[in-house]
């Protein structure tokens, strides 16, 4: 009776085995199949999605670069009523075949990101409102370079020199020497700002710390403060800083070798920078509290 019964058993575990065996060889089921296509579909889904986000913002990059070149060559031009020399003309027309071809560069890849975004799956408001500001700020742009290019018009530069573009080789190396010097510019660029302690303070360029129901406070450069409540000047070409009232006291930091405040009358004329490298080695902001 025993053997009968081990017997059974192990018919039934070969059974059991022959049983899984089977459903092995028939593979998974029709849910477990609709499950894992979903997953690969959805797989798929994020790696397209990631894709298209990191494609996009790069190009992002690559638009906002062109734009802060041709704000850089606008800034270049003369004002209208000067009159032009062959050195200017030459460069002016460097300048304007540069800001076009970027023009027509950023416009061919924002409608290219646009249909791009269209044919995906990927409902982003925040990628379309991208697209929207750069293409706001591309039609604002070309508003500029068209004024620019009347007022060229008027000293006698012909229509197609005011529309011409770079070639591919040309436009590559025209971007690299222009990102060169607008590194350049960039480190050589400083902010100061002049006034009383009231209109510092007013304006956001100092924050007064320290002392006992206001006496004894000392004044402190304000990190956060906008650049438009500041002057911009370029710490190559500039010697001179325009003064003005009976006392100064500097806020930033400056090597005191490296300046000298010149009166007239004894009236502050201006803050005369002698040695640019040290003066500007400590910090690219002045602040100066006039009384």
């Amino acid at each position: 009776m025993q053997t009968q019964r081990t017997s059974l058993r192990i018919a039934g575990a070969a059974a059991m085995a022959c049983l899984a065996m089977v459903a092995c060889q028939r593979g998974p089921s029709e849910n477990e199949k609709a499950a894992l296509a979903e997953n690969a579909r959805l797989k798929t889904e994020v790696q397209s999605r990631d894709s298209l986000i990191e494609d996009m913002t790069r190009s992002f990059g690559d638009i906002e670069q062109n734009l802060a070149i041709i704000e850089d060559r606008e800034k270049l031009l003369p004002p209208g009523e000067e009159s032009v020399t062959v050195d200017q003309r030459e460069r002016i027309m460097r300048d304007i075949q540069l800001m076009n071809s970027l023009m027509q560069e950023s416009r061919d890849q924002v409608a290219e990101l646009t249909k791009k975004l269209d044919r995906s799956r990927v409902d982003s408001g925040s990628l379309r409102k991208k697209l929207k500001a750069l293409d706001a700020e591309l039609a604002h742009r070309d508003s500029a370079i068209t004024v620019m290019k009347e007022e060229l018009l008027a000293k006698d530069f012909k229509i197609e020199e005011v529309n011409q573009r770079l070639n591919a080789f040309e436009l590559e190396m025209a971007r690299r020497e222009a990102t060169i010097e607008q590194l350049g510019n960039e480190m050589h660029t400083a902010y100061y700002a002049v006034g009383s302690v009231k209109e510092l303070e007013e304006n956001g360029v100092v924050k007064r710390d320290g002392g006992l129901l206001g006496i004894g406070r000392s004044s402190a450069l304000n990190e956060a403060v906008s650049s438009n409540k500041l002057s911009t000047i370029d710490t190559r070409n500039t010697e001179r800083i325009p003064l003005s009232g009976k006392k100064v006291e500097l806020v930033t930091e400056h090597p005191a070798g490296s300046y000298e405040i010149v009166k007239e009358k004894d009236e502050l004329a201006y803050l005369k920078i002698k040695d640019p490298d040290a003066f500007w080695r400590l910090s690219h902001y002045l602040v100066a509290e006039v009384r």
